[in-house]
């Protein structure tokens, strides 16, 4: 059986389920990847907090700081809760925002620019997945960020240890500790990332682009561009708010939620700590982005003709 060449022009007769095991494949392969650059993204983005130094001046001058004084198995903190999360997060992600363009009438393999309808979906999409999957998104970050309570140590000795002592320490709802941030943050990516890749590929088809890996690799690039530059003052919050030690009753020492966070931010470091490790975030986002469309189109295609081939 011959192959097609635009695997967007399948997506109207494929099973709701493969799009939510394509999603969350491609995601956990370009989450696995990138491991290293979302570390260096996160260190960065903690610093210069009320109490904390800024220890890092650069993407490369983190990565250094990494490996002489942790070692090269500091790139890899957070792997397990961070596959945990692609695998649930990037699972829904993917197969809501094609369920919820197709409820909102968007054609599969149309070339016809729907911005509006392409942003409610990963607005929607994006915001609910992240709310259901905070905790693993919480724990990541709490494990990248090497330390709790003021410890410079990591506090964590592993996933199920790191859900224990939350929960222990703060409760049931520690778990989703950050979850206005998380949630705000997700819908904002999935509706620049999600909808700018659609409308990007969609213009560059309508006017003669033939669908292949050199469009999805331009495309994706640009949309890596754009969810980075969206996202980045929730990202930056997010990490703040999540990473910060806690007081004896479990409450925040430094902010009491998203609101509190901006504020001080912005009092204390200007608006530019809202594009703090920027360059870290392009540098783990983009990749990220080009990985993912890239496999994500790559499996709808293999994976369909593996299934098809056998339902007939």
């Amino acid at each position: 059986m011959q192959r097609p060449k635009t695997p967007g022009k399948r997506l109207g007769r494929r099973p709701p389920w493969r799009e939510f095991l394509y999603g969350g494949l491609a995601s956990c392969c370009a989450e696995a990847m990138t491991m290293p650059l979302d570390v260096v993204k996160v260190r960065m983005q903690i610093q210069g907090q009320q109490g904390m130094n800024v220890a890092y001046k650069g993407f490369f001058q983190t990565g250094f700081n990494l490996l002489s004084k942790e070692g090269i198995f500091a790139f890899w903190t957070g792997t397990t809760p961070a596959i945990l999360r692609q695998g649930t997060y990037g699972t829904l992600r993917i197969g809501l925002y094609v369920q919820a363009k197709r409820v909102l009438g968007i054609e599969q393999g149309s070339t016809s620019a729907n911005p509006g309808r392409t942003i409610v979906a990963g607005v929607t999409s994006g915001g609910f997945s992240s709310a259901v999957c905070t905790p693993t998104d919480l724990i990541k970050v709490r494990m990248q960020a090497g330390y709790l309570r003021g410890s410079d140590t990591p506090t964590y000795r592993g996933v199920l240890h790191a859900a224990q002592s939350i929960v222990a320490e703060e409760g049931w709802l520690g778990l989703y500790r950050g979850v206005g941030p998380t949630t705000a943050r997700a819908a904002i990516v999935a509706a620049a990332e999600l909808g700018s890749y659609d409308e990007i590929k969609m213009f560059f088809k309508r006017n003669g682009a033939e669908d292949g890996v050199r469009l999805h690799l331009l495309t994706a690039a640009l949309a890596g561009f754009c969810a980075t530059a969206a996202s980045s003052p929730f990202d930056v919050v997010k990490s703040r708010v999540m990473s910060q030690p806690l007081d004896e009753h479990g409450r925040g020492v430094r902010y009491s939620g998203m609101f509190d966070c901006f504020q001080k931010s912005i009092r204390t470091e200007g608006i530019s700590f809202m594009w703090r490790g920027f360059s870290a975030n392009y540098l783990n986002k983009g990749p990220t982005v080009v990985l993912f469309f890239v496999l994500y189109e790559a499996v709808q295609t293999n994976l369909d003709d593996i299934f098809d081939s056998y339902d007939h």
